[in-house]
């Protein structure tokens, strides 16, 4: 009985001893990477470039009027106009305009009126004329070519000429007069739709020669 009792004691004592730590270590290796162990970078894969949309001519944007232009604009007076066509409106008021009206043409067509004055012959006949045609997407003309498709025009008593200009796809036109006077040259656009430009030119001409400049 008395060794039973002991055989249970220590197998009590074996039983209740701890459990050995278990430790873990990491390695590191002193071995330097070679270059050639590592993994080759993917080639890069070229991307197709999106094809760029086509440029759209857009109208330029007008210079604004600084003080001393619109004072110099001021002084020359101001016309004297005529009754004004059927189907014209007065425009948005422009410092630098002696005049802007709105033409409405057939159907949902419609243009506009705007005159000018500079001193002097603003670079002369060709040199005007070449930049109106810029605005429809022409290229420019030459002297002759300039002399050729004036046509004779006036405002009031004051003599000059007028130019037709239509842009190559057909949807524009233009109408525009010039009349040199006292040291200065005053300028008579009409332009927009061409089915407007073409309905209100000949009422554009007879307001204009009905009409007087200062």
């Amino acid at each position: 009985m008395h060794r039973i009792l002991l055989l249970a004691v220590a197998t009590f004592a074996l039983g209740c001893k701890p459990q050995p730590k278990i430790t873990s270590y990491e390695v590191k290796s002193d071995a330097p990477t070679t270059a050639g162990a590592e993994a080759p970078a993917a080639p890069a894969v070229p991307v197709a470039k999106a094809p760029e949309a086509p440029k759209v001519a857009t109208a330029p944007t007008p210079m604004p009027a600084n003080a001393a232009m619109q004072a110099e604009a001021a002084s020359f007076g101001q016309p004297k106009w005529a009754d004004l066509p059927s189907g014209w409106s007065a425009g948005a008021p422009n410092a630098m305009r002696k005049g802007s009206w709105v033409v409405a043409g057939p159907g949902a067509s419609k243009g506009e009126v705007a005159v000018t004055v500079f001193p002097g012959n603003v670079g002369g006949t060709t040199a005007n004329v070449n930049r109106w045609r810029g605005q429809l997407g022409l290229a420019p003309a030459t002297d002759a070519e300039v002399n050729a498709a004036a046509q004779p025009g006036k405002v009031g008593a004051d003599a000059g000429q007028y130019f037709r200009f239509d842009s190559t796809d057909g949807q524009k036109a233009m109408v525009a007069l010039m009349v040199p006077k006292n040291d200065s040259t005053w300028f008579f656009k009409f332009s927009g739709d061409r089915d407007a430009v073409n309905a209100q030119s000949a009422a554009f001409l007879k307001f204009l020669a009905a009409s007087q400049i200062p």
